[in-house]
């Protein structure tokens, strides 16, 4: 309906390092003696750890870094969501070495950043969630989730953002960047960066004038 812009969904594929296992270890080890201390993780405590081991995989930034050289346009105009501001750390010093127009956004900034970025002044920021809510920057063109949740409404909130049509631009057309795990062997089931990837690629093959249902 002309609503939003079209997008292009883009996966990179990532894979566990040997520091993510033994992280992914240690949280089954503290449900373990949580369970021996008579005080056993609830389900939601339990997904949310593993959750944060993905969300701050060791082999993301270096993906990104060796995406970069060949795509440096995808920093123009965008936004990088990453779990904490611990794990932005190494990204920020990789976007260093291609744009000094960069500013972080995390609890402790100034909100002139984001006021920065929405004026231009500025070409690309690095944040949690807070920019997830209530922002409207019709020039933005690329999100990247370096962090993405399992509950969509986060992930819709965060793509969004990129997809506000653009007046400036009537044929604007985004770029969402998501990093993708393989299925293992042993999976029985999509992992929930699967599950993502295959609804945003069914959602990025939107067109205008589509019919949708109700």
């Amino acid at each position: 309906r002309g609503v939003l812009a079209e997008f292009d969904y883009l996966p990179l594929s990532y894979e566990l390092t040997q520091g993510d296992r033994d992280r992914l270890q240690a949280v089954y080890a503290k449900k373990a003696a949580r369970i021996r201390e008579g005080r056993p993780m609830s389900q939601e405590e339990e997904w949310t750890e593993i959750a944060k081991v993905y969300k701050t995989a060791e082999m993301k930034p270096q993906v990104f870094a060796d995406f970069l050289p060949a795509h440096p346009d995808v920093l123009s105009r965008s936004i990088l969501f990453v779990e904490t501001k611990e794990y932005g750390a190494p990204i920020l010093e990789l976007l260093h070495g291609y744009t000094h127009l960069y500013r972080t956004y995390y609890a402790e900034d100034d909100r002139d950043h984001l006021v920065a970025f929405a004026r231009g002044d500025i070409d690309c920021i690095l944040t949690c969630h807070r920019i997830s809510q209530g922002i409207d920057i019709r020039s933005l063109n690329t999100v990247v989730l370096f962090a993405s949740a399992r509950a969509r409404l986060e992930t819709i909130q965060r793509i969004g953002r990129c997809l506000r049509i653009d007046p400036a631009r009537p044929e604007k057309r985004a770029l969402v960047i998501d990093f993708v795990r393989p299925a293992s062997p042993t999976d029985t089931v999509p992992n929930a960066d699967q599950e993502r990837s295959q609804w945003l690629t069914a959602l990025s093959q939107v067109r205008k004038g589509d019919a949708h249902g109700a």
